[in-house]
């Protein structure tokens, strides 16, 4: 939901940026989904959560080829 409706305050399609720009289709009384505030630097896209990386907490692979002295040593013996 916008912050407006978090704070209290009471949204309406004379607020909303489509209603303001003459862009809105929908002919129902009230917010709609797609309501976005009107604010003097234009449309903004809603905001998103950040994506937080986790700290890798394995340091080895589950498989992996063997080295070329591994390969080696293995089939030395051979």
């Amino acid at each position: 939901m916008t912050n407006s409706r978090a704070s209290g305050t009471r949204v309406s399609c004379e607020d909303c940026f489509f209603r303001q720009n003459l862009l809105c289709a929908v002919s129902d009384s009230g917010p709609c989904a797609t309501y976005r505030p009107n604010h003097p630097e234009g449309l903004r896209p809603p905001s998103q959560l950040q994506f937080v990386f986790r700290q890798e907490r394995r340091m080895q692979v589950a498989w992996a080829f063997p080295s070329a002295s591994e390969q080696l040593a293995l089939y030395a013996g051979v």
